[in-house]
C-alpha cells in the first residue's frame, strides 16, 4: 500500500481509537428580539411610596416592548430589590425580570434612540453566554449567581503589557467571563440614561441595591464553551504524531481560565495522536461545579505524541516549574499540591512527573552510575531519568493507561504507525550527542536496541515488557492514585481470570490496574474513558473529597 493511503488509513483507525475532536461545539442563537424605539418624554416614577407587594406587582405587569419598557422594568425591579421584606419567590421573579430586560438593553445599546440613552461600559468583543447553543447537551455552559447576564469576552493572547504572546493560556485567545448588570438608572432632561456595566468576575463579586447585596451572574463554563468554538488544537494531534517537529511550536500548559495562586492546578495529559480537546467533557463538568470551581484550576497540556513519554515527560515537567514558579514570584505563595489526569499515554507521563525515580530509569539505561558519565552540558538528558516531582503532593487519576504496555503495539497497525513517526531533531541530537559522548558500550543489554540509532519513538515504548517501562511500573507515585480501566464488555470482575479477559480493545485490564491505587473504576470504553460519564462522575467525586 502506499505510504501515503496507510497514513490516511492509519489516521482513521487512530482517530476512531483516540476520539479525534472537531470544533462545531454551539450555535450562535442570532434571534434577538427586537425592541420599539420610543418617543416623546422621558419619566421615571416615583416608586417611594408603594408596599412592596404592590411594587412587585407592578414589576410583574411591567411590559418590555419598547425601550422604555426596558428602562421601566429595570427602574422598577431595582427599586424592588433594594426592599428588606422580600420573600424569596419575589426575589427569584425580580431577578428574573431584571436579567431578561438587562440582556434587551444589551442588544439595543448601539441604537439610536430620542428617548433612551444606553451608556455602556464594557469591552466590544463581547456576547451573551445565553446565545450559545451547544451541539452537544453535555457542553451546556451553566452560570453562577443571582444577577445579571453571564457573558464572555474574547481577547488577542498575549500578556497585559501587549508585549507578547502569553504562554501559559491557550494560543487561540484569552476568553473571559464577564457579568453585564445595570449601575445607575436616572432622568436627565428628557431622555433616561442607562449606565450599563460590563464586569469581569472570575469568582464571586457582589452587587448592592439597598441594603441588600446580590451576586453577578458569570459562567466560566461559557468562556471554555468559546475557545472550543475556536480551537484549531486538534489539527496537530496527526501532525504531532507523524511529524512532532511540525506541531513543536504549539507544545505547552495551557490555563483554562485565569491563574490562580489560591487554587489546586489539575493538570490533564492527552495520549498518543490526540490533544487537549478530548477533555472538554470533564472540563466542561469541572468548570459547571460551583464547588469544584473554587477549589481547582484546569490546565491542558499538549505535547507532540510521536517521541517516547520519558521524553516528553521531561519537557512538560519544565513547563510545569516554569508555570509554578510564575505563579510563585507573583504571588508570594507556594504551590504544594497539584492533581493529575492522564488518558492512555499522557497516563505514563502524568506517573512520571509524579514519582521520584532515584536512579532506576538511569540504571535500566546505563552500565556506569551518573556522577562518572553526566557533565554539566548534560542537564536536560538527566531530566529524562533524574528528577523529582514537580509538587510535593500529588493525586492521580490514570485512564487507560498501559503501565505494562499494549499489545496494539506489537501488532500490524502498531508496526505501521511506528514507520509514519520522524523523531525530532532536538530528540535525536540529545541523545546522538551524549551516546558519541560516553560510547555504545555504556548502555544495558536491554537498552541497547531502542537506543543504539537514537531511539525509540512512543508506539515502539508502548509495546509489553519494554525496559524502562518495567522499571517506571515499580515506582509510586508521591500522594495518591485512582484507576479508571476501560471495558468493551464486563464492568465488573471477581477473579483474575474474569479480570483479565477484560481489555478496552486497546489496553488490557492486566496492564491498566495498578496495585497501589486507592480505587478502580471500571467504565464503558473503546480506549476513551475520558468522556465517559461514569468516569468523569468517579473523577469529580474523589475530587469533592480532596479538600
Amino acid at each position: 500500500m502506499h505510504k501515503f493511503h496507510i497514513s490516511i488509513f492509519l489516521a482513521v483507525v487512530l482517530c476512531l481509537i483516540n476520539a479525534c475532536s472537531s470544533n462545531d461545539f454551539y450555535r450562535e442563537n442570532r434571534n434577538e428580539t427586537l425592541l420599539a424605539h420610543s418617543y416623546g418624554y422621558g419619566f421615571l416614577p416615583d416608586l417611594s411610596s408603594l408596599k412592596t407587594s404592590a411594587l412587585y406587582q407592578r414589576c410583574k405587569a411591567q411590559p418590555t416592548t419598547s425601550s422604555l419598557d426596558v428602562a421601566l422594568s429595570l427602574h422598577c425591579t431595582t427599586a424592588l430589590l433594594a426592599r428588606k421584606d422580600l420573600t424569596p419567590i419575589e426575589v427569584q421573579t425580580a431577578l428574573t425580570i431584571y436579567n431578561t430586560a438587562t440582556a434587551l438593553l444589551f442588544t439595543f445599546r448601539d441604537k439610536e434612540d430620542n428617548l433612551i440613552q444606553v451608556n455602556y461600559t464594557g469591552p466590544s468583543n463581547i456576547f451573551l453566554a445565553q446565545n450559545m447553543t451547544p451541539t452537544d447537551k453535555r457542553l451546556s455552559p451553566l452560570a453562577f449567581g443571582e444577577i445579571g447576564v453571564a457573558a464572555v469576552e474574547h481577547l488577542p493572547n498575549q500578556r497585559e503589557d501587549g508585549s507578547s504572546i502569553d504562554d501559559n493560556y491557550p494560543l487561540e485567545g484569552r476568553f473571559s467571563s464577564f457579568s453585564l448588570y445595570v449601575s445607575n438608572i436616572e432622568l436627565t432632561g428628557l431622555r433616561i440614561h442607562i449606565e450599563l456595566s460590563a464586569k469581569p468576575v472570575a469568582s464571586t463579586q457582589y452587587i448592592v441595591y439597598g441594603e441588600n447585596q446580590y451576586a453577578l451572574r458569570y459562567s466560566p463554563s461559557a468562556a471554555f464553551l468559546a475557545l472550543l468554538q475556536n480551537a484549531d488544537i486538534h489539527n496537530f494531534s496527526w501532525l504531532g504524531f507523524t511529524t512532532p517537529q511540525e506541531a513543536e511550536s504549539r507544545m505547552g500548559v495551557f490555563s483554562i481560565g485565569p491563574l490562580s495562586p489560591t487554587k489546586t492546578p489539575l493538570i490533564m495529559t492527552h495520549g498518543l495522536n490526540s490533544d487537549p480537546l478530548i477533555w472538554r467533557h470533564l472540563t466542561m463538568a469541572i468548570l459547571n461545579d460551583a464547588e469544584l470551581y473554587k477549589q481547582y484550576q484546569v490546565w491542558h497540556v499538549y505535547y507532540p505524541s510521536g517521541p517516547p513519554p520519558f521524553y516528553n515527560a521531561m519537557r512538560v515537567r519544565a513547563k510545569l516549574r516554569q508555570l509554578k514558579q510564575r505563579l510563585e514570584d507573583e504571588t508570594g505563595q507556594t504551590l504544594n499540591e497539584a492533581v493529575f489526569v492522564g488518558h492512555s499515554m499522557g497516563g505514563i507521563i502524568s506517573k512520571l512527573l509524579t514519582t521520584q525515580p532515584e536512579q532506576k530509569l538511569w540504571d535500566t539505561t546505563f552500565t556506569a552510575p551518573p556522577e562518572v558519565l553526566l557533565s554539566d552540558d548534560d542537564s536536560t538528558l538527566a531530566d529524562v531519568f533524574l528528577f523529582s516531582p514537580v509538587f510535593n503532593s500529588n493525586t492521580v487519576f490514570f485512564l487507560d493507561t498501559p503501565h505494562r504496555g499494549s499489545e496494539v503495539a506489537n501488532s500490524i497497525i502498531g508496526t505501521i504507525g511506528s514507520s509514519l513517526i520522524s523523531l525530532p531533531f532536538n530528540f535525536k541530537t540529545l541523545f546522538k550527542q551524549f551516546i558519541d559522548k560516553v560510547g555504545v558500550d555504556r548502555l544495558t543489554v536491554a537498552m541497547l536496541p531502542f537506543l543504539q540509532n537514537y531511539g525509540p519513538d512512543s508506539v515502539q515504548v508502548l509495546r509489553p515488557n519494554h525496559p524502562l517501562m518495567n522499571a517506571l511500573n515499580t515506582l509510586r507515585v508521591q500522594g495518591s492514585c485512582y484507576s479508571v480501566i476501560g471495558s468493551t464488555g464486563p464492568l465488573t470482575c471477581e477473579n483474575a481470570k474474569q479480570c483479565n479477559a477484560i481489555s478496552d480493545s486497546v489496553v488490557s485490564y492486566s496492564s491498566a490496574y495498578i496495585q497501589d491505587k486507592k480505587d478502580t473504576r471500571i467504565v464503558l470504553s473503546s480506549h476513551d474513558s475520558f468522556q465517559s460519564p461514569e468516569a468523569i462522575a468517579f473523577i469529580m467525586g474523589k475530587l469533592t473529597h480532596l479538600h
